[in-house]
């Protein structure tokens, strides 16, 4: 993971310590994956998630936590500029 994938990983830790972060609904996750056009070997390599994470998750057999659910929503809402931070910008 890039440095500044490590920071954003941080900057959103340290938002939930100040109670910033506030993701009552967990996301769909399979549905994310699915409009991102990613097999889940895929999408847990590409965001740096444990593929076994990931499909507990799909499952509905775990739910993500406010991190996780943090880290989804960036995802989510700028799927490219995440992959890039995560992966060295690639």
């Amino acid at each position: 993971m890039s440095k500044l994938g490590k920071n954003l990983i941080g900057a959103l830790k340290e938002a939930k310590k100040k109670g910033l972060v506030t993701l009552e609904a967990s996301p769909d996750v399979q549905k994310l994956r699915k409009n991102l056009k990613l097999s889940q070997r895929d999408f847990s390599e590409m965001y740096h998630i444990n593929i076994e994470t990931l499909r507990k998750w799909e499952q509905h057999k775990r739910q993500p936590d406010t991190i996780s659910r943090a880290y989804l929503k960036c995802i989510k809402n700028n799927p490219k500029l995440i992959r890039q931070l995560v992966n060295d910008g690639k």
